[in-house]
């Protein structure tokens, strides 16, 4: 005689404990008394949100009236208001991008007019002279200034996330992979590896990062793919307390750029690069080192000895190589059959700035 399989009711689930994951659910306890969060990993943020600049960004690169600049513009206020709630560390250094030379001028001008679109305040394009006078080491021809951009303590954001999250009688479960999706009328169940029982909600919110479109997939939606971009980091042990901004090039085709990462400790890195790989993996090797210092020596001078490596992170993209950039996807599937099943695909940059308003935002998404 098999035995029976215990079932768990929860209010929502949510599938991905990141900071998408977790800022969604934190929103989410407003309105319900028992939200579930899982994941995969021992622990929240193992994979795009602890593999990256740490940068709360500003919103001056995305298309007018798409999510990401949305977002990224509510998300920005709404980070520094949430640091300054709870104490978390941060610094509003201020974003300058760069113009190595004339050529590039165009570009600023394009960008600050697309900022002011999208309602990101105190632009302004600033002289070689006055960069100079800023930030000595930078050599270019003009920058923009952005100066709502700054940088987190983006593990602190989410152990606080955390805290609240289970301070309201929610819950976060690590060790936790959904292994399948079975909608039963209005109901969705999930199972899981290696742990015998079942889980149920009415709702239920896709924020898996690099693995949305495998659970997007389990219910029957395929027709989303997700593209694994890898961004490799360097650091150096000079120039501590040398640079006060955030230093960024032009923007590529795929990502911000290779620019200045500025941390909380006043020291600098520098990164990400940008290419595509088929798998989840964090190895760095010299392949792309000279590439990426021949970029970096356009308006910083390192030396290749003082530059070692540092980290990789992977950007869940929905746009593969040669593609026009995507904007992220958060939607209600109730068009598809599955009512308040939400999913979250290509939640890269901006993510992290963005966190706290997509969790207001899927709050409006459940019917």
């Amino acid at each position: 005689m098999s035995k029976t399989i215990e079932t768990y009711k929860f209010d929502v689930i949510i599938i991905g404990a990141g900071i998408i994951g977790l800022a969604v659910a934190n929103a989410l306890t407003q309105d319900f008394d028992n939200v579930l969060v899982i994941d995969k990993e021992s622990s929240f943020g193992r994979h795009v949100s602890s593999r990256n600049s740490e940068v709360i960004h500003s919103g001056i690169y995305y298309q007018t009236d798409s999510l990401k600049a949305k977002l990224c513009v509510a998300g920005n206020q709404m980070m520094y208001d949430f640091c300054h709630q709870y104490s978390i560390e941060h610094n509003n250094c201020g974003k300058l991008i760069i113009s190595p030379n004339k050529s590039g001028l165009y570009q600023l001008e394009e960008l600050l007019l697309n900022g002011e679109k999208n309602r990101v305040s105190n632009l302004n394009i600033i002289t070689k002279d006055k960069v100079q006078s800023k930030e000595p080491l930078i050599t270019c021809e003009a920058a923009l200034s952005v100066p709502s951009a700054g940088i987190v303590d983006s593990h602190g954001v989410m152990k606080k996330l955390e805290y609240l999250i289970n301070s309201k009688g929610s819950s976060t479960i690590y060790n936790m992979a959904v292994n399948d999706i079975v909608k039963i009328e209005d109901i969705y169940r999930l199972s899981f590896v290696n742990v015998n029982y079942y889980a149920e909600s009415k709702i239920i919110i896709n924020a898996a990062g690099l693995w949305s479109d495998v659970i997007a997939n389990m219910i029957g939606i395929d027709d989303y793919k997700i593209h694994y971009c890898k961004g490799e980091y360097y650091q150096t042990s000079l120039f501590r307390n040398q640079v006060n901004s955030l230093i960024y090039p032009l923007p590529t085709q795929y990502s911000s750029g290779i620019h200045i990462v500025l941390r909380l400790d006043n020291t600098i890195g520098f990164g990400p690069s940008a290419h595509y790989t088929d798998e989840i993996e964090y190895s760095i090797s010299d392949k792309h080192k000279y590439e990426f210092l021949e970029h970096l020596n356009t308006f910083f001078k390192i030396d290749e000895k003082d530059l070692s490596e540092d980290f990789s992170g992977i950007r869940p993209k929905l746009q593969g190589p040669g593609d026009s950039a995507s904007d992220f996807i958060i939607v209600n599937e109730e068009r598809k059959g599955h009512k308040n099943f939400i999913n979250l695909l290509g939640i890269d940059s901006p993510g992290l700035t963005s966190s706290l308003a997509i969790g207001e935002y899927v709050r409006k998404l459940i019917i």
